[in-house]
């Protein structure tokens, strides 16, 4: 036990009075005690450091390092009329998941496949894009999602010239199929789509080198329809989202959660108005990785303050310190979490708001209030909490102890345990504020993100007024 008391001594050092709050912070507490049991690298673990924390700019880093990649930077092949761009390779994330974008004119298409062993993500981000999936034929626009379990055929045909994809597969053969299809390229700009079908050869090289298998039709598809759904499933399987739609907790909105991936991954969309956002941190046991839609996000890169805007990629590996802002009226990037263990960190094990739609208007049923119970309404909290300066160790420390992964751990996030590097001048022109008064807030908010009673998960006027903001997917064809 010494060593739970050990973690759970900042209490007393953090100096912060807030009667109510200390109650549900110590009820929270009282449920950790497996952490007596937990190995030290799961309790104490340790940022990185040195050569290894420096984050690589503007390249693939071909080894499991923090990076980020500017829109439209990749390595590129050529697939019938696709351009595929690959912005993380298994070299980049230790074999554990992949990531690339296909980008395409009208008329190109990939045949129906499916893939044996690997579960992926595919998020439209523009254009559209006819998606069969299962049997059912869907027409899909920016921002809409659909779930592909491994055996699931799927296919994927672009009906405009602007079309573009992203798709997220778990495990390291997905990309492997799709390099053996194509030959590299040089640029990410699509060719013409016509006569660009993938010869019969490349997609039988494509299932010899990795894990891709064509499935012939078996009867004739539905109709397309409009994607519409705005519900998250809470089982596995196939489904689609239409953009907004998920389980919305705040700022952060669920299109993929532990129970449609059997645990693998979690897939958000955060999205906001400008915030302080969340300083540096790390995970000992998962990635994080930010995939620019709309606005900017102020990414907080070992030190380095960087700009993610739409396409712009940044990775951050286990152990690796990192943060971010939102900077503009109207913000909004995805998230890819592997595995699928800092789900409670976004739920507290309570239910969000589940087929809401993404738009202010959408939204007018839901009440006005929300957010963060007792916080005064400065708005210096970001979509997911936490301080803005040097002052988080505690806010984390709390937020690691007052909950569990579903591997049975205490939740995943850490402050810095070694002195900060230089702190980036663009990233601490944005804080503000008296210390101590944030730090009473942020202990409200962060008993919010575990679950205290009464917590109150609606849409606050402030994402309100970002929401309607939100650019139109028609505005991307």
């Amino acid at each position: 036990m010494k060593r739970s008391l050990r973690r759970r001594s900042f209490i007393g050092a953090a100096g912060i009075t807030a009667g109510a709050a200390w109650v549900g912070l110590k009820t929270g507490l009282t449920g950790a005690a497996f952490a007596a049991d937990a190995p030290d690298e799961v309790l104490n673990p340790v940022e990185v450091s040195g050569e290894e924390a420096v984050p690589i700019m503007g390249r693939l880093p071909g080894a499991k390092r923090m990076y980020v990649l500017p829109a439209g930077s990749g390595e590129h092949h050529l697939i019938g009329g696709f351009v595929m761009t690959r912005i993380s390779r298994p070299a980049d994330t230790a074999n554990v998941y992949e990531m690339a974008t296909f980008a395409g004119k009208t008329g190109a298409a990939m045949p129906r496949h499916l893939h044996r062993g690997s579960h992926c993500a595919f998020l439209v981000l523009g254009g559209e894009v006819e998606l069969e999936l299962n049997g059912q034929r869907w027409l899909m626009m920016r921002g809409d999602f659909a779930n592909i379990p491994p055996g699931t055929p799927h296919a994927w045909t672009m009906r405009s010239d602007r079309s573009k994809i992203a798709l997220f597969s778990m495990n390291d053969r997905v990309g492997n199929a799709f390099i053996a299809m194509g030959k590299t390229h040089e640029s990410g700009e699509p060719p013409d789509a016509q006569g660009k079908a993938v010869p019969a050869a490349a997609l039988a090289a494509a299932a010899d080198n990795g894990d891709f298998q064509v499935v012939q039709q078996s009867a004739p598809a539905a109709e397309p329809r409009r994607v519409s759904n705005l519900t998250l499933p809470f089982t596995p399987g196939t489904y689609v989202l239409h953009d907004g739609g998920g389980e919305r907790f705040g700022g952060n909105t669920f299109l993929a959660k532990n129970a449609n991936t059997m645990g693998q991954f979690l897939f958000l969309m955060t999205e906001g108005g400008p915030s302080t956002g969340v300083p540096a941190h790390f995970h000992a046991r998962h990635f994080e990785n930010f995939f620019g839609m709309d606005g900017e996000t102020l990414g907080w890169a070992y030190g380095k303050a960087v700009s993610l805007k739409a396409g712009d990629y940044f990775q951050a590996p286990p152990r690796n310190l990192h943060g971010f802002k939102l900077t503009q009226s109207y913000n909004r990037f995805a998230a890819f979490l592997t595995p699928g263990i800092f789900e409670n960190f976004f739920t507290g094990g309570k239910a969000g708001q589940n087929g809401v739609g993404g738009r202010a208007e959408a939204n007018a049923g839901v009440g006005p209030g929300g957010g963060v119970p007792g916080a005064p309404p400065s708005g210096r909290v970001g979509s997911r909490g936490g301080p803005s300066g040097r002052g988080g160790v505690d806010i984390f420390r709390m937020l690691m102890m007052s909950n569990t992964g579903p591997d049975g751990y205490p939740l995943d996030v850490h402050g810095p345990t070694k002195p900060l590097p230089p702190q980036d001048p663009v990233w601490t022109a944005f804080n503000h504020g008296n210390q101590m008064a944030q730090r009473a807030q942020l202990l409200a908010h962060g008993l919010a993100l575990c679950g205290a009673a009464g917590l109150n998960r609606e849409i606050t006027p402030e994402l309100r007024k970002a929401l309607a903001l939100k650019p139109k997917p028609e505005d991307f064809v």
